[in-house]
């Protein structure tokens, strides 16, 4: 409250103004305040009295409050003169309005006496306000609102009279001196002594006003005189440090020059520094750029195998396909027929068999199965040793695991499930026939790496001599047995797009372990 009260007192004010107008300004604001607060009361006490209805001096005593915050906009927009003239005439307008227009519709429902005495003092007590806003000095505003109070004071009484039921009875200039005498003496008497009063306060204030100039000029040039003797007292102590800087300098120049020597010498071993630092930067993108070719020689390398693989496996069933075809149209036998379109048939399957194994090999290049999810080892071996059951079954196989050092982890569940899957269909396809086929599978977390292994016991791989095509594509190593010579290729590359590694060791005709390496 006490915040916004302020903000209404100081609307307007601004460094840039003199400081009499800055109190006139706040002089008027409160005013303006006071005047809001009276004529509300006002217009309640009235709103009330007439059970919710406005009347004629309801809505003016409205229009009044509404004036009254347009002045404090003017102010705020630095309108100052025409604010203090709206504020020193309205209102005696106001009252002469709530009064004048009753009687101006009806005016024979109104009797000149008694006459209202709140009007009278309501407008002589507001007859001071333009002596109250407006300097001596400003005559040319300050006559023009005193004159319109004055005016309204002489006038009001004649004017009652002929709007009144009375106007047609006798009224002359000693009936208006008897019923006025008091109210003008009163008024000229306000007035006057107001006007001497605040002459009297102008010419103090003035006064005061060239006395406190002459004070700031004076302490503005005794703060000038003080800087001016700082200035002179550090000159001297600036002259002082110069000859001792002077003498210190020759004590230190050959201080300098040993320090200059020193600094070459951290500069030379610093520059030496950074030129085995950027040697070695140098060997880090050599190194790099070394890598990056071989990895594209291997890339070369895998693409020029695989498109060699494709043309000869596709090669093989096309021909067949093409050859059976033409030995079909020379064919008029329908038993050959039939044992050709089966021959055709199998080709076709074969084919097709062909072209889902490159799809494999398609899917891993792009990552196609690449969700990181939660892995339990136990869920992924129930599910192929269920799907691997009747090859289990028939060849009396016995499959244990040891997951308890590292049975879940996160990665990407497709692949590590084609991983055991072809690890174990191997094991079981390449067992040995001469003692009991065993498949045993651990795996172990340590600094962050899952190693997985699978063991078996079945007919081993000669390392030696297919050491350098273990991982290629359609490679088998044993011939007595069927196979595509596929999984292998898919684990490796399985492996690599999990970011692992695989090792393998194995002896002939005694068993082989795999050993999968994987970051989790």
């Amino acid at each position: 409250m006490k915040s916004f009260i302020q903000r209404i007192l100081y609307a307007g004010i601004h460094r840039a103004l003199s400081r009499s107008l800055m109190r006139t300004i706040v002089l008027t604001n409160a005013l303006v305040m006071i005047t809001v607060v009276l004529a509300s009361i006002t217009f309640l006490h009235a709103f009330i009295r007439n059970h919710g209805h406005l009347s004629v001096g309801s809505s003016i005593n409205l229009g009044v409050i509404v004036v009254l915050g347009g002045i404090l906009v003017l102010n705020d927009a630095r309108r100052f003169n025409l604010s203090r003239f709206i504020l020193s005439v309205l209102v005696p307008v106001a009252c002469c309005a709530i009064l004048f227009l009753p009687r101006w519709k009806n005016p024979d429902l109104f009797h000149y006496l008694p006459r209202s005495p709140q009007l009278f003092c309501m407008v002589l007590a507001t007859s001071i306000v333009p002596l109250m806003v407006f300097s001596i000095r400003e005559r040319r505003l300050l006559i023009p609102a005193v004159s319109i109070n004055i005016l309204i004071l002489v006038t009001i009484d004649p004017i009652l009279f002929y709007l009144s039921s009375d106007r047609n009875g006798e009224y002359g200039f000693y009936r208006y001196f008897g019923n006025n005498l008091t109210i003008l003496v009163a008024g000229l008497f306000l007035m006057g002594s107001v006007v001497f009063l605040k002459n009297l306060f102008e010419d103090f204030e003035l006064l005061n006003e060239r006395l406190i100039d002459n004070l700031n000029d004076k302490n503005a040039q005794l703060e000038k005189n003080n800087r001016d003797l700082y200035r002179l007292n550090q000159d001297i102590e600036t002259q002082n440090e110069e000859i001792q800087a002077q003498s210190e300098e020759l004590m230190q120049s050959q201080e300098s020059l040993v320090m200059a020597n020193h600094k070459i010498e951290e500069q030379k071993v610093e520059l030496e520094n950074q030129n085995e630092l950027l040697e070695a930067l140098l060997a880090e993108k050599k190194q790099d750029l070394v890598q990056t070719n071989q990895q594209l020689v291997s890339r070369n390398s895998e693409l020029e195998q695989f498109s060699y693989t494709v043309s000869h496996n596709l090669r093989g069933p096309v021909a067949s396909l093409l050859g059976l075809i033409n030995i079909i149209n020379l064919t008029e036998n329908a038993d050959d027929k039939k044992h050709i379109l089966k021959l055709i048939e199998q080709s076709a399957l074969s084919l097709e068999t062909v072209i889902k194994d490159l799809n494999k090999i398609i899917d891993i290049r792009h990552d196609k199965f690449n969700i990181n999810e939660r892995v339990l080892l136990d869920e992924v071996l129930s599910v192929i040793t269920e799907s691997l059951k009747t090859f289990i079954v028939e060849n009396n196989i016995a499959i244990t695991h040891d997951f308890k050092h590292g049975e879940a982890f996160v990665s990407i569940r497709a692949y590590l499930s084609s991983i055991l899957y072809n690890l174990i269909s191997n094991a079981i396809q390449y067992r040995s026939p001469e003692r009991k086929p065993t498949i045993h599978i651990t795996s172990v977390l340590k600094d962050r790496t899952l190693i997985l292994e699978v063991t078996d016991n079945g007919l081993g791989i000669d390392l030696k001599r297919y050491q350098n095509d273990l991982y290629k594509l359609y490679k088998r190593f044993h011939d007595h047995i069927p196979g595509k010579g596929l999984g292998l290729y898919l684990v490796k590359q399985q492996v690599e797009k999990l970011n692992g590694s695989i090792e393998v060791e194995s002896v002939p005709h005694q068993g082989t372990t795999f050993r999968i390496l994987l970051p989790v």
